[in-house]
């Protein structure tokens, strides 16, 4: 996409040791409003981003103690914790999305209880 924007108007690379084909390259004012407008974006769009928290029951563990399996909406989902020992099986847990992944919400205190 960027061979149909002009170079040094649009956008530069910064030079460094790497070779040139490697250079990062940085978008001027000018290009990201080009570039905004050949996507449809407009300047008054607002990105929105929710903070999505759900409700599931701990339905497995893994090997891996960062991990635990969650159902939500009756979906089997992988979520990242702490700790999972602290979580028992059929626990209720709350969960919330990161962008990127799940992660528990909250993490218990002792074994089975918050």
């Amino acid at each position: 996409m960027r061979e149909q924007f002009t170079k040094d108007v649009h956008w530069t690379r910064l030079e460094s040791k790497k070779p040139q084909h490697l250079w990062e390259v940085r978008w001027t004012d000018a290009g990201i409003a080009e570039l905004k407008n050949k996507v449809g974006m407009n300047e008054s769009s607002e990105i929105k981003t929710e903070n999505t928290v759900k409700e599931g029951t701990v339905h497995g563990k893994f090997k891996n103690q960062k991990m635990i399996a969650v159902l939500v909406d009756g979906k089997p989902e992988n979520v990242l914790c702490r700790d999972s020992s602290k979580f028992g099986l059929g626990m209720p847990v709350k969960i919330r999305w990161d962008g990127v992944r799940w992660c528990v919400a909250r993490h218990p205190r002792f074994i089975g209880k918050y």
